[in-house]
């Protein structure tokens, strides 16, 4: 055990100067992450020490000697806490494989609280915990997580965790895309592809994911600007990722560069995922996942699917209703209604539309809202315009709620063609200024 004088003479420096966390914190250095070194949750670096002295204009030096004296034992060694910081890890992970994602959530917060003396532990609990609220629809905790992950890894300067910084860089692009963070997902979005890129990960399932996320968060707000994806490229790519074989290969290809670029530590971990990937069907659906999604995002662009992935794609919404989590199922079934209105299945895009938006989380606000659409496309194509006009309004009306003007108007237009199609003009006309109106307004307001 060790003593917390790091913590507390920050919290009191921190207050002495009429400061709250938020106000202390900067960018890579959040408040989550300030309220756990005033807890004595997280050991500082020595940049950090250096980041919080100059906000806090005092000598590095009186935090040194604090977080010197808060390393020195005060109860036995720290191997037993290790060991019981891994068994509620495990805890985790079993109730988090039986569906309990409350359960899990519970066991990684009580491993992050325990995991005081490893920052290794700190990090896998972060992790685990962000995965599991995300899992859970608490897509703004789960963001902040992923975060504080990326920034301990950045802080620890260790190459070794390169897959899962891969994967918790696409899953924070990913939950700022439902949450309509579209400036934050394509600014955050390519910075980490860039990163990918020079660590030789950019062809890994996750990391295709991210470029397919980034384009598509591009496409949502209007474009303007430019993101240098090619788009087709990533398209096919994730579409490889329905055979596992390609999963397999795309991390043995990356493990190999790093191996011939001296660095052992990454290509082990990548070697490890193409195993696991190879072995078990709960890590290969992610690739399905990944595929799926990708193929709707190009659909929703409106972009015509190549008609030889499409056979595939039955299948894997099969495998992700069998070993994927609930969300992965809903999401999946909700991409699959895509697919099939952008293959002309109107009226089974219109039945899978409905049943994905059953069981999708209310926090999947994007996904929820295109899938509202989706089915009213649907509808439209059955020529069934007053359920289609429901499902457009509400469509456009969580669009616009989420600060989306642009798409929300979008799918005004598209209703407005609807009923001029349909005969009525004079609701054409009240729903063409709707949208007109709608695109007036300041964007996030």
């Amino acid at each position: 055990m060790t003593t917390n004088n790091f913590g507390q003479k920050l919290r009191s420096l921190r207050l002495q100067r009429g400061l709250s966390q938020n106000d202390l914190a900067e960018p890579g250095l959040s408040a989550g992450y300030i309220s756990l070194l005033e807890n004595g949750k997280r050991p500082p670096t020595s940049e950090v020490i250096l980041r919080i002295a100059a906000r806090l204009d005092v000598s590095p030096e009186v935090l040194s000697s604090a977080q010197e004296a808060s390393a020195q034992p005060s109860d036995i060694g720290s191997i037993e806490v290790d060991y019981a910081t891994q068994v509620i890890l495990l805890r985790g992970d079993l109730a988090f494989a039986d569906g309990d994602i409350s359960g899990a959530c519970d066991s990684f917060e009580a491993a992050l609280e325990n995991a005081v003396h490893s920052v290794a532990d700190q990090m896998e609990a972060v992790h685990r915990l962000a995965h599991a609220c995300e899992h859970l629809g608490e897509l703004d905790r789960a963001a902040e997580l992923y975060r504080q992950w990326l920034d301990l890894h950045q802080q620890q300067r260790t190459s070794g965790r390169v897959h899962t910084w891969v994967v918790c860089a696409t899953a924070l692009t990913r939950c700022m895309l439902e949450l309509g963070r579209l400036d934050e997902a394509v600014a955050f979005g390519v910075e980490a592809l860039a990163q990918a890129r020079t660590l030789g990960v950019h062809g890994v399932p996750p990391a295709v994911e991210l470029a397919s996320s980034v384009q598509y968060a591009h496409h949502c707000r209007g474009g303007g600007g430019r993101t240098d994806i090619d788009s087709g490229a990533v398209e096919e790519a994730a579409a490889g990722f329905l055979s596992r074989d390609v999963q397999v290969a795309a991390y043995s290809q990356a493990a190999q560069a790093a191996e011939e670029n001296g660095d052992q530590e990454s290509a082990y971990a990548l070697l490890a995922e193409a195993l696991q990937t190879k072995v078990m069907d709960t890590r290969a659906v992610a690739g399905d996942r990944i595929a799926v999604t990708a193929m709707a995002y190009m659909a929703h662009q409106g972009g015509r699917l190549p008609a030889q992935p499409q056979s595939h794609v039955r299948p894997a919404i099969q495998r992700l209703q069998e070993f994927g989590t609930a969300v992965d199922a809903s999401l999946g079934t909700a991409g699959f209604a895509n697919i099939l209105l952008n293959s002309g299945e109107s009226e089974e895009a219109h039945r899978t539309a409905v049943d994905a938006l059953a069981t999708m989380p209310a926090a999947y606000r994007l996904s929820r809202a295109q899938t509202a659409l989706t089915a009213g496309r649907a509808l439209r194509e059955l020529g069934r315009y007053k359920q289609a006009r429901d499902s457009y309004e509400s469509a456009s009306t969580q669009l616009i709620d989420m600060g989306l003007g642009w798409l929300g108007a979008n799918a005004l237009f598209e209703l407005a063609e609807m009923l001029e199609q349909a005969g009525d003009a004079s609701g054409a006309l009240s729903v063409y200024r709707t949208a007109s109106k709608t695109l007036r307004v300041p964007r996030g307001t």
